[in-house]
Formats: structure tokens, C-alpha cells, sequence
């Protein structure tokens, strides 16, 4: 049967087919129940059988006449009979294709099987790692959730196996033939996860402890997925987290240094606002809504009179993002904060104005804007733009003298102010309201900066003055017709500016002394992440380009992991130093990248790394195994006899961190073993077995990795250590986290294999 599978399929396919003809469906209704029980038995036989049988129900599902009764046969016979996940991808893709399909013909039939199916789902995917694979999971889940199929008990156990994958890190490979991308993984999940309140209890936590993550894209995942839960639920799924949910949005807005998760976690903040705002209230619920929003006015609310301290941006926007959700979150926030900005703006003595600011609401706010515009002050000037870019966006509210008032305002301070916050402030205003009123921008300000930009001939006496005035103009292109005034300006100033290209060796970099120095200073005093990493990052380019001969200052890096405080960070330099940069040290980027550096660098320091061992272990274990995990793998064979104590050492050491690099730094080695290690196997095994119950859950992972690497050793060496690795493995088959039960899962069936017919 295995050897005509080919051709069974095909005889299968042409059954079906033949029994859409209305003739033949008598006889077609008693050919297919006996077809049906025949595949349904063969899944009982050897599973080296079992792909062509699933290859023949699958091509049984697609017939349109399939007998009543016949979907839940099939998915008893699947769920009961096969191990789904020790199938093979094509296999797993077979089953999971055969789900997709009878639920688009039998819905009705598989809803009849109640919570079983969900059950049997979820016994099927548990452990599904092939990323194609998993679309069509993820598929399956979002039809079982959006269909009305019946949960019951299986509720929580449906969460968890789709849950484990989030937030999706997944990287597709170069030249990934499949075109799979994370970002559609990430919304076929997000589908699953915020399809049904019935997760609320489970995901909410999970996101509250996702946000607490160092990386970005998780943060960002986690915040967008908060979004669109907030879409599907009720105040009632929300009441219960909602100040461990304001707690972590807070955060993230006053402290992140990232403009893409604190915009993510405002639109977070509206979106949940919006869903408390659309609850409806019995006569004794709790208004959520108002209990948020006192929570929201509480840590907010006192920054406001603050001006000086830096959280008042940050509580703005937090209120704004609040007040735009609905009109009564507007209408609470705007009582409570509005008296207090009144009295202050009233009691700044550099403001001239007689006006009640709420006397006539429009007319009296642009009038304090444009004075404010007017005053010298670089803070008022800068919260007088905000407040006019807020009143340029609200329909209506500005009329067209008032259009022409503020461009003319805006004009002037491009023209006239060299503050570079009052500039930065001014590009951002002009470039929002040139979308909404681009005829006073192409009749006003583009023609007085394009005049500005040519007197002089492309360069102006001031170039301060002519840089502010091309980004001026850049920030206005953002409506059409606009576009089609600035267009010529801009391309004919990049044209006159472009001189050559991605710094290459040749380009010669005027000041390139001070510039070393001033990016050496940003980087070490700089309190803003992104932006001393990125002056950290240059430098590093420039020094390894125009340097040439320089060596890197190792023996500094040395003394430092003996310092109690900065070891581990020092040991963690060792990796960057011997992997590949992807964006500023590599050939792409004109780098200098020697042949065979790593190995040299080896060579010269590993000693230094040895004698150093004695004196502060963990940081040197560490570093020892940066450079090992980057050497190629000729190296690390021919230097692992010598090294192999301190590896076997490093496995001891209480740091969890040198622990998971030795361990993935042992790893691939393990898989084609050199004889040094042979003879050391009883070392490994002793030390590999106490890692499996590690707090960390990576060190966990990796140590079970290693194990089921060890069982590729030759099979007369290794039969002496079965029993007692199997015993052992027990342990992490029940740990709590799923991705430690699948990795012992794989290690446990490679080693009970050992020594059987049939096995390696």
C-alpha cells in the first residue's frame, strides 16, 4: 500500500469525483461508507502507513457527498488513533487540512460532537512548531471561535495551546521560498487570541505580563493585541485588570524611550476607554468608566502643575488619548482638568490678554494662541503650536482669516527663531495643518521659504537658516497639491547636496577627530537609550574604518571581568566582539572585517581567559563561551580537549546566564561528537541532568536540547546512561511551561528508542 500511495490517492480522487454524477449517488452514498471504514481501520495498522492514509481522507473530505455521520467518524478515527505530532510536516499539514475542510461542509455535524472537538483540536496542535503549519492552526482556532463551537471545560486548555506562540518572534529564513512573514503570524494569532471574551481572564494577565518585557517587538504585539481585545469585550471582562492594566499602559508612556510603543500604548489607553464608554449599566453595576478615569485623573491630573518637571508631557498625553475616546470620557476629563490650566495660563505675568479664555470658546483660544506665538518664552511658544495644531484638526473650528493668521505666524518663526525646540515644534505644526488647509500654505509660507532657500544661490549666507527652512518645507509636503509646489524646491536641494554613498573607505569625513569626540560624549552621558546606542554605533564605524592598524582596547575588556559590577557586562561585550553585526560592522557597510578574526582573536586571548579563570569564575566562563558559540566549527573541535574542564565547569557555576551560553555552545558540537567528549560523558550527563530543573526555563530548554543531542553518540557508549536519563526526563514531561514539555517530549522518545528494532 505504502509503494502505491501515488496511485491509490489518484484511484481515490477519481472515485470521488465520478460520484458527483446524479446517477451514481445511491450507489455512491454505500461505495463511501465502506471506503471510509476501510481508511478509518487502516489508521489502526503501522504508522509507516498512516501518510497515505491520511493522503486518501483527505481527498475523501473534498466529496460533496459524503454519507451523514461520516465528518465525526473520521475525527474519532483521527483523534483517537494518531499522534498527530509525531507526523511528519506534510502529515500534520494532511490533518490539519482535513479539519479546515469538514468544517466548511459538516459544520453542523462537528458542532454536534460538543467540546470533544475542541479537545481533539487542541490534543492535535499541542507542540505544533512548523510555521505554515501553524497558519492553518491558527486557522482552524479562529473558525472554532468565530463558529460558536462549543467550548465547555476545553475553554482554557484552546487559550493555552494557541497562546504559547505569543507574541510571535519568528524570523522567516533568507530566501524563504514559502513567504511567510511574522507580521502574518502575528495577526492569524491576534485572530485567536481577541476572537472570544471567554479569554479575557487568561489574555489579559498575559499581556500585563508580557508589557514587562525588555523587547520592543513584544511590547508593541502585546499593546496592539490589548487594542483589538478592547474591540470584542464588555466592561465585565475588563473591570477585574483594569489597574494592573493602567499601571503597565503608565509606564510605558512614562518611561519608554520608544515612539512606536508609546504610541501604541495611547492608542492601547483610547481603545479601552472607548470600550468602558460603550458599556451599558444596570441600575446597581459600577460605572467602569468612571473608576478608570479616576484612576487615569490620579496619576495624571498633579503633573499638569508641574510645567517645569518632565512626566507633564507624558500625563497630556495620556489624558488625550482618554478624552478622544468617547464623549463622556471628554466630558469627565476636560471638568477636571481645565479649571487648573485656565488659572495658570491666566497667572503667567508674560501674557497680555484680556479675554475670558471660555467666552467665546474659538475665537478666544486662537486669539490666546496667536499671542502666546508672539511672546519670547520658547515653552509657551512650543505648547502655543499644540494647542493650535489641536484646533486646526477639529472641523470647523478655525475659519479661514484664522488659517491665514497661523500660517503667517508659523512662517515667521521658521524665518526668525534659531531655538531648535521652538523649530522642531513649528515643523511638526506646520506639517499637520498644511494636510487640512494646504491653500494658505502653497499661497503663504512655501513661496516666502523657497525664496529663503535660493537668495544666495542654493546656500545662504546663514545655513542654519536654510536647513530650517528644507525641512520646513519637507513637513508642508503632505497633501497633494502642496506636494506638487515643493517637489522641484526639494529635489533640486538634494540634488545640489548629494556628493556620493550606504561611507565607504573613500569618502572623506570633514572633522572626523571632533565628530569621534562628540559621539564619545553622547554615547557615555546620553540618558536616552535609542540615542547612545546610536552614537555608540557610529563610532564603532568610524573607528573600525579610518582606525585602520588601531587594535581594540582588549586587555581594558580583560581587567573588567574581574570587576564585581561590570563583569557580566564585560563578558557579554565578548559576543558582540565575535559576531557579525548586522548593521554597522559588516562588509555590507564598508567594515573592515579581516579573514579569520574570530580564530585569531582566539588564539591570542584564550589563554588570558584561563589564567584569568581562578580569580573570578562566572564572568570568564562566560566570555569563554561567547567565543567559542562564534567560532567555526573545525575550531571548536580542535580546541575542545583543552578547553573541555573549564565548559564542564562552567555547567556548575550558579550564573544562569553562563549556563544557557555553555550549554548552546555545547549543543551543536554534540550533534557529531568529537572523542574528547566521549570520554568525558559521564561528566556531561551528571551535569546536564541537574540543569533539567533549573528556575530558568531557558536553561531548561537548552540543557534538554543537549540531552537529545547525546543520544546521536554512538549507541554502545551512551546504552549505560538509558535508565538513569530516563528517569530523570520524568521531571520536565510535567514542568509547568509548555516549550520545556516539548523539548523533553523529543528527548525522552530519542532516548527510549535506544537499543530497540526499529530505532537509530
Amino acid at each position: 500500500m505504502a509503494a502505491d500511495s501515488a496511485i491509490l490517492v489518484g484511484l481515490v480522487e477519481e472515485f470521488v469525483s465520478g460520484q458527483q454524477d446524479s446517477k451514481a449517488a445511491d450507489t455512491a452514498t454505500g461505495s463511501l461508507v465502506v471506503l471510509l471504514a476501510f481508511y478509518e481501520n487502516r489508521l489502526k495498522d503501522h504508522y509507516v502507513i498512516t501518510p497515505h492514509v491520511l493522503q486518501g481522507l483527505k481527498a475523501l473530505t473534498k466529496c460533496s457527498v459524503l454519507p451523514p455521520g461520516s465528518a465525526v467518524s473520521i475525527l474519532k478515527s483521527l483523534f483517537q488513533d494518531v499522534h498527530v505530532q509525531s507526523l511528519m510536516l506534510a502529515e500534520r499539514s494532511c490533518v490539519y487540512n482535513i479539519l479546515i475542510q469538514l468544517m466548511e461542509s459538516k459544520e453542523s455535524e462537528l458542532k454536534g460532537l460538543g467540546a470533544d472537538f475542541v479537545f481533539g483540536f487542541v490534543q492535535s496542535v499541542d507542540g505544533e512548531r512548523d510555521p505554515r503549519n501553524l497558519l492553518l492552526a491558527f486557522q482552524i482556532a479562529r473558525k472554532i471561535i468565530r463558529g460558536g463551537y462549543d467550548l465547555g471545560k476545553f475553554t482554557e486548555e484552546l487559550f493555552e495551546v494557541t497562546s504559547c506562540y505569543f507574541p510571535i518572534d519568528f524570523s522567516p529564513p533568507p530566501n524563504d521560498p514559502h513567504g511567510i512573514t511574522q507580521e502574518e503570524l502575528i495577526l492569524a494569532l491576534r485572530a485567536v487570541l481577541t476572537g472570544t471574551p471567554c479569554f479575557a481572564e487568561f489574555l489579559l494577565p498575559l499581556i500585563i505580563e508580557k508589557l514587562d518585557s525588555d523587547i520592543q517587538s513584544a511590547k508593541l504585539d502585546s499593546l496592539q493585541t490589548l487594542s483589538a481585545c478592547a474591540s470584542v469585550y464588555e466592561h465585565k471582562e475588563l473591570a477585574e485588570f483594569l489597574p494592573g492594566l493602567w499601571a503597565s499602559l503608565r509606564r510605558e508612556v512614562f518611561q519608554t524611550a520608544s515612539e512606536k510603543v508609546e504610541s501604541a500604548g495611547l492608542a492601547a489607553l483610547t481603545a479601552l476607554t472607548a470600550c468602558l464608554s460603550r458599556s451599558v449599566l444596570s441600575s446597581d453595576s459600577e460605572d467602569s468608566l468612571n473608576v478608570f478615569l479616576d484612576l487615569v485623573l490620579k496619576d495624571c491630573k498633579h503633573h499638569l502643575c508641574e510645567p517645569d518637571l518632565k512626566l507633564v508631557w507624558p500625563s497630556a498625553k495620556l489624558l488625550q488619548a482618554c478624552s478622544s475616546a468617547s464623549y463622556r470620557a471628554s466630558h469627565k476629563v476636560t471638568a477636571a482638568v481645565m479649571p487648573s490650566l485656565i488659572e495658570q495660563y491666566n497667572s503667567r505675568t508674560q501674557v497680555s490678554s484680556n479675554d475670558s479664555v471660555l467666552l467665546d470658546f474659538s475665537q478666544s483660544l486662537c486669539s490666546i494662541v496667536f499671542s502666546a506665538l508672539s511672546e519670547s518664552n520658547a515653552g509657551l511658544q512650543i505648547t502655543s503650536m499644540h494647542v493650535l495644531t489641536a484646533l486646526g484638526q477639529q472641523t470647523g473650528l478655525l475659519v479661514e482669516s484664522d488659517v491665514k493668521l497661523a500660517v503667517d505666524h508659523l512662517t515667521r518663526i521658521v524665518l526668525e527663531e534659531e531655538d531648535v525646540t521652538v523649530s522642531t515644534a513649528v515643523v511638526e505644526s506646520a506639517g499637520t495643518l498644511a494636510r487640512l488647509h494646504p491653500a494658505a500654505f502653497i499661497s503663504n509660507m512655501v513661496p516666502q521659504l523657497k525664496g529663503s532657500i535660493f537668495s544666495g544661490g542654493m546656500v545662504t549666507v546663514e545655513p542654519a537658516l536654510h536647513q530650517r527652512c528644507v525641512t520646513a518645507l519637507a513637513a508642508v509636503s503632505s497633501h497633494p497639491s502642496v506636494v506638487q509646489e515643493t517637489t522641484p524646491v526639494l529635489i533640486q536641494v538634494l540634488t545640489s547636496a548629494h556628493t556620493g554613498r550606504s561611507l565607504p573607505l573613500t569618502v572623506e569625513i570633514p572633522q572626523v577627530d571632533r565628530l569621534l569626540l562628540e559621539l564619545e560624549e553622547l554615547s557615555c552621558t546620553c540618558d536616552h537609550p535609542l540615542s547612545y546606542t546610536s552614537a555608540a554605533k557610529c563610532y564603532a564605524g568610524l573607528v573600525n574604518k579610518w582606525h585602520v592598524g588601531d587594535s581594540i582596547p582588549v586587555s581594558q575588556l580583560f581587567s573588567l571581568l574581574s570587576d564585581p559590577e561590570l563583569g557580566s557586562l564585560a563578558a557579554d561585550g565578548f559576543s558582540l566582539l565575535m559576531s557579525d553585526s548586522t548593521d554597522i560592522l559588516n562588509r555590507g557597510c564598508h567594515a573592515d572585517v579581516r579573514i579569520m578574526y574570530r580564530q585569531r582573536f582566539f588564539t591570542e586571548n584564550s589563554s588570558k581567559l584561563v589564567q584569568g579563570f581562578n580569580t573570578r569564575k562566572s564572568c570568564y566562563l562566560k566570555a569563554l563561551s561567547h567565543i567559542l558559540t562564534n567560532l567555526p566549527r573545525q575550531v571548536q573541535i580542535t580546541e575542545l580537549p583543552a578547553l573541555l574542564p573549564l565548559l564542564l565547569e562552567a555547567l556548575s557555576c550558579p550564573d544562569q546566564g553562563v549556563q544557557q551560553s555553555t550549554l548552546s555552545c555545547l549543543q551543536p558540537v554534540l550533534l557529531d561528537p568529537p572523542s574528547a567528549l566521549i570520554t568525558q560523558l559521564e561528566a556531561l550527563v551528571g551535569r546536564m541532568l541537574s540543569l533539567i530543573t533549573s528556575p530558568s526555563m531557558k536553561v531548561r530548554i537548552a540543557s534538554l536540547r543537549c540531552i537529545h543531542a547525546l543520544a546521536r553518540f554512538p549507541e554502545h557508549e551512551i546504552m549505560p546512561f538509558r535508565a538513569r536519563v530516563l528517569r530523570a526526563l520524568a521531571t520536565p514531561l510535567d514542568d509547568r511551561k509548555r516549550m520545556v514539555r516539548s523539548e523533553a517530549v523529543l528527548a525522552r522518545n530519542e532516548w527510549f528508542l535506544l537499543g530497540s528494532p526499529g530505532g537509530r
